[in-house]
This record gives structure tokens, sequence and C-alpha cells, in this order.
């Protein structure tokens, strides 16, 4: 039976006048490593940010566990870490001092393991959190939630300011700790082939609602680029209806299939009245699509 960790219902966020959620409605269920995209302003780190209680919505219900936040027992909360896309504060603190200090509010904060990823990374015992840079500040705070031995870990651009050779460590190790304590994961990203390495799920927010919502893998075997072979012009007939960006030419059409089809690609290739060839489509060009494709 699959277990609802986040339940969101119907949440709206005003700013002034500005409509960032708009009536949305959301599932994370657990042991799910969830990939949030969406296009820069489109309320991924003000949904983050509500579901974590820094952030009071307008209208709705959010659920942990099937608790509100003001009901959720406290053993639960000390069982959700969180890292912001910009952590900042306590730059006098020693990098070691500062993970151990935050760690003391979780009871199961495991210390040798902190120590180990922070040494592991290149973090020396002396550092001071401003000596550091962005990327080794981001990763202190990365450390701090994965080393809380969390139920619930949601991170927000957790590879903003992270190097290629930092960005492959950080995904070893996320995998590593999701998988080996089924840890349940939201992370919002505009890397698509890092969501690509990490995700079980994607969730798009767009205008103000979860738009769309696949499992990976499902996804994946059900997107293509289409060539569709024909002896002239050829319209989008009611077989083709779930294609998009349809394109008739001289000799055919071309199209994109953007999400699963009612019958499974391989079947809706072998029962077209016309010769389909087509090339599977990478995730991150099946991003743009669904979200520069008009409403």
């Amino acid at each position: 039976m699959t277990t609802a960790i986040i339940s969101v219902t119907g949440v709206t966020k005003n700013y002034r006048t500005n409509k960032v959620l708009k009536g949305l409605d959301w599932q994370v269920n657990s042991g799910e490593i969830v990939a949030l995209l969406g296009q820069n302003g489109a309320g991924k780190s003000t949904l983050l940010e509500c579901i974590m209680n820094i952030r009071q919505f307008n209208s709705g219900e959010l659920r942990l566990w099937g608790y509100s936040w003001d009901d959720l027992p406290q053993e639960k909360r000390e069982k959700i870490a969180y890292v912001a896309e910009e952590a900042n504060g306590f730059e006098w603190m020693g990098a070691y001092d500062y993970v151990d200090y935050l760690g003391g509010f979780f009871r199961d904060y495991d210390q040798v393991y902190a120590h180990k990823l922070l040494k592991s990374w290149g973090i020396l015992s002396n550092s001071k959190i401003s000596e550091l840079s962005k990327g080794q500040k981001q990763i202190v705070h990365i450390i701090q939630a994965f080393s809380c031995q969390a139920e619930l870990l949601i991170l927000d651009e957790p590879v903003a300011h992270l190097d290629p050779a930092m960005r492959r460590k950080f995904i070893s190790e996320l995998i590593d700790l999701a998988y080996k304590n089924n840890m349940t994961v939201i992370f919002s990203s505009h890397i698509v082939s890092d969501v690509e390495r990490i995700a079980s799920h994607v969730a798009v927010l767009k205008n103000g609602n979860i738009t769309l919502e696949y499992e990976i893998e499902q996804l994946k075997s059900n997107i293509a680029h289409v060539k569709i072979s024909a002896e002239g012009l050829l319209q989008q007939s009611e077989y083709y209806h779930e294609l998009s960006s349809w394109q008739s030419y001289a000799q055919g059409a071309i199209a994109q299939v953007v999400k699963p089809l009612s019958q499974g690609l391989d079947k809706f290739i072998k029962d077209s009245p016309q010769q389909i060839e087509y090339t599977p489509m990478s995730l991150e060009d099946w991003y743009l699509e669904v979200y520069n494709a008009a409403d």
C-alpha cells in the first residue's frame, strides 16, 4: 500500500496581486525521489517553503504523514531535513562546529558520518564558514541535512553552486543515502541531466499548478521524436491525436510523443496506418517541449 508522506490540496499563495500557487494539488509517497522542475519564478521555492512551514499559504491544506504542521509530533519534525537554495549565516563558525550545532536539534544526528563526509569533501577541520566558496558552503549545508537520518529530505536547487565534479559526487552520495534509508526526497533543479540520474519521479510546476507528474523510467521509455511517412502531405488524423508539435511536410509529418500513449509506444507504432520511424527523446528535450507548449 502506498503511503503519502506529503499531501497538498488546493493550496494557493499570493504575493500581493501575483498569484504564484493556484489551487495546487500534489502527493509525494514514501520512498520516492521527486524532481520538481519549473522555470525561474514558477514558484518552486515558494512551494517547498510552504511545505516546510517557512512561508504561510493563503488557502488550502497541507499534511505531512497525515498531520497538519500544528499537530505534527516532535519525533516526526526531527525526521525532516531541508536545505534552502541560499543558506547564509553563521559565517563566524567553524564548518564542523556549525554542522554539529545544527545536528544537536536532531536526536538521530550522526556526527561520525557528518565529519566523514566533511573530510571526504575536502573541508578542513579548522575551516570557517566565511572562508569557504559558495559551492563548499552549499555542501556543508547538504552534509548537515544528510547527517540527520531524515525520513523526508527537501532540497531547493541543491547543485546550483556546485561544479560538475562536485555535482557527480553529490548525486552518488544522495542516491546511496536515499536507497539505503528508504528516504523520501524532493529536490528542485534546473539541470535536467542530473534529474535523470537521481530521480524516480518528475513533477512539473507551471502556471501555479503541478501540470505533469510521471515515473521517470515509464516516461523515458515512452517519449520520442517520430517521423511518419506518407505519399504526400499528411494531416493529423484521429489516430495521431495524442502526438504534439505536429508538422506536415511533402512526404508525411514529424511530431513528438511527450507523454505515455494510451496503447503504449510500441503498439502505437506497430498499428499505425503509416510507417513510423522514431528516435528516443532526452528528458531535457521533453522538458523544453512540454514547458514551452501552449496551454
